[in-house]
């Protein structure tokens, strides 16, 4: 059964919306991220992990939000058969997010099989097999 695994905020100011969700939500800093397409913090509350993330490009962030954009980015899913799930996900209208892969350097079988798709109203989904460290299985 897939399970919702994180939410993704793109953040004007990555460290004082992590902090702010610490503080207020108790939640607890994984790790810090920076890559060439954003920088932003990952935190968890043991069960679903939030990103809060600034975008340093428009191919990263991708090209219906933008690098300037803000609020919620994109959710991830962790699923048992990925090829499945692609399978009911494009054949629903759901389309592959190459561009933005490519733009943070995700390759087609790589990063522990984490990929960006587009799904309905323009809401931007992860999908990886494998899950994220912090809050697999």
């Amino acid at each position: 059964m897939p399970k919702l695994k994180h939410i993704a905020i793109a953040a004007d100011d990555p460290d004082k919306t992590a902090d702010f969700f610490m503080k207020v939500f108790d939640m607890k800093k994984l790790r810090t991220t920076d890559g060439s397409g954003h920088f932003g913090h990952i935190l968890s509350d043991g069960n679903i992990n939030l990103a809060a993330l600034r975008f340093k490009t428009d191919a990263a962030a991708g090209e219906e939000f933008g690098a300037g954009y803000r609020g919620l980015h994109h959710i991830g899913f962790e699923v048992e058969d990925l090829p499945e799930t692609v399978g009911k996900l494009t054949s629903n209208d759901g389309r592959r997010r190459s561009d933005i892969d490519a733009a943070l350097g995700i390759e087609s079988d790589s990063y522990k099989g984490e990929f960006k798709y587009s799904g309905p109203d323009g809401v931007m989904i992860d999908l990886s097999a494998n899950g994220w460290d912090e809050t697999s299985g």
